[in-house]
């Protein structure tokens, strides 16, 4: 025979409770507690976004700040004379004064001196005076500074004897021009 049950209570939320199996209470508490969880950290991350835009707002309010008291870069307009001198100034310094003086030392002998020497860096081109005791002893010393390999090329440009020396020697003024492409 079947057992029939019957139950004559009202409907209420005790009668419920006691009538739920014990699967569908803990099933229950997992739900609820799972949105607890949920609700917990969803103030957290509400938290957090307020805390990073009210950073954000304070970034944004210095760098503000900053530029409205950013002052003007103040420009210097130079006069030309004064640019030209700084750009022979820097010129002068880029000359490749080692390999110049090198190939001069190499090309020093005791029969020609070496009495003036003028770099000109925009051409790269180097104007010398020196003085020989003899025409011979001119052209050796142009010969020398020809087979020097930072000059690419060397031009006599005038000589003149000195009448008023005793020793009258000859004075010339040369051109020797160096290879732009030069390592120091």
């Amino acid at each position: 025979m079947n057992i029939l049950r019957i139950d004559f209570a009202p409907n209420s939320l005790v009668r419920r409770l006691h009538n739920t199996t014990l699967t569908t209470f803990l099933l229950a508490v997992l739900v609820l507690s799972m949105g607890g969880v949920l609700a917990w950290r969803y103030t957290q991350l509400l938290q957090r976004q307020m805390d990073a835009e009210a950073k954000v707002q304070s970034v944004q309010a210095e760098i503000a700040r900053l530029q409205a008291n950013k002052k003007k870069q103040v420009v210097v307009k130079l006069p030309v004379d004064k640019i030209n001198a700084v750009n022979q100034a820097i010129g002068q310094l880029n000359t490749p004064w080692t390999n110049l003086l090198d190939a001069l030392e190499k090309a020093t002998t005791d029969k020609a001196a070496l009495l003036q020497v003028t770099p000109d860096m925009k051409k790269s081109l180097m104007k010398g005076i020196a003085e020989a005791k003899t025409s011979d002893d001119m052209i050796a010393y142009i010969e020398i500074l020809k087979r020097q390999t930072f000059f690419s090329s060397v031009v006599l440009e005038k000589h003149e004897i000195n009448e008023q020396d005793p020793g009258k020697p000859i004075r010339f003024q040369f051109e020797a021009q160096w290879q732009r492409e030069v390592k120091q």
